[in-house]
């Protein structure tokens, strides 16, 4: 019942998707725009970390976008942009997790090598900047510099917090905010930007971003333990790394705990005692997070002076994407 209510979902949010923002997405060039570009490398980011994955991260601004009436056209370079961003992150993570397979295919670092990983996505990142350099939006630069601050900035604490063995729900949560929920704050920010919106729109969209990217993280982090997830099993637990289920699994099994502390692998002390309850706590954390992301929702239309009449129709994709986050099983 459960995974027939989870189809329905998707499905849902997928017809709720306006047939303008299909359209547009097809023309949604994930390249590297310089012409100058080493073509090898422009290869290896075709066939590695630019390949697949949902996209959600252009739906969600395009979205936005027409949240906030904006010509579709103007939207895509930001959509273009963020996820982009994302890829280079992948790239960069891949190397940093010693990951073997992405989305049940070899990782950038296998198919290539840790420096060739590395440097394509730093040339992701700088082709970006230089995408967004030619918008004439300061703010846009600002926004997308601050992203990829966060994202080094999270990796960073994700690794101390891994060598030391210091968790805590705030560190996890300030992980999650910085790895994931600064990329999807640049969903909502970006086109409130391009719209013209007041600081406190701004700031507004900046909450509403975090808590979904917070919420999708903690999903992303149950669906570690299903059997369909494609991700190298327990390789985060074999770099030390814990995520939000293994940190409430962890505070269930305080013996495990402690001798986790005392410096024991957690795929040596692993047991799937309580796992499924540490999966609900996580779930309901992420459903108050994806509520609040709902009341925001409903605060920026007002705050921003949105078209009464048309707001609801216009509000209705972007409601059934947080209830799909919040549902989703893959």
């Amino acid at each position: 019942m459960i995974e027939k209510q989870i189809c329905m979902s998707v499905k849902f949010f997928l017809e709720t998707i306006p047939l303008s923002i299909i359209s547009e997405m097809k023309n949604l060039q994930l390249t590297v725009m310089d012409q100058s570009v080493n073509k090898e490398m422009e290869k290896l980011l075709a066939k590695t970390v630019l390949v697949g994955g949902k996209r959600l991260r252009p739906i969600m601004t395009y979205l936005f976008g027409d949240f906030f009436s904006i010509q579709l056209s103007k939207i895509t370079p930001l959509a273009r942009a963020i996820e982009l961003v994302h890829a280079a992150s992948l790239s960069h993570d891949d190397v940093v997790d010693n990951a073997t397979t992405r989305r049940g295919t070899p990782s950038i670092n296998i198919v290539s090598s840790n420096q060739r990983a590395v440097l394509a996505g730093d040339y992701l990142l700088a082709d970006v900047i230089v995408s967004l350099s030619r918008e004439n939006d300061i703010n846009l630069i600002r926004e997308m510099s601050l992203v990829i601050q966060a994202l080094s900035d999270g990796e960073w604490l994700q690794l101390n917090a891994s060598e030391s063995r210091k968790y805590s729900r705030e560190i996890i949560e300030e992980i999650a905010l910085k790895k994931t929920g600064s990329v999807i704050s640049w969903c909502c920010v970006a086109p409130a930007y391009r719209y013209g919106a007041s600081a406190s729109v701004v700031e507004y969209c900046r909450e509403l971003g975090h808590n979904i990217g917070i919420a999708f993280q903690m999903i992303d982090d149950t669906l570690d333990f299903s059997d369909k997830s494609q991700k190298d099993h327990f390789l985060d637990m074999e770099n030390g790394i814990i995520n939000s289920v293994i940190y409430e699994w962890l505070q269930m099994n305080p013996e495990i705990n402690e001798a986790f502390k005392k410096g024991k692998k957690i795929t040596d002390l692993w047991t799937n005692n309580k796992l499924q309850e540490a999966v609900e706590v996580v779930r309901e954390r992420a459903a108050k997070k994806l509520a609040r992301a709902n009341e925001l929702l409903e605060v920026v239309a007002q705050e921003a002076g949105l078209d009464s009449a048309n707001i609801a129709k216009k509000m209705a994709p972007l409601k059934s994407m947080i209830r799909f986050i919040g549902e989703r099983s893959l």
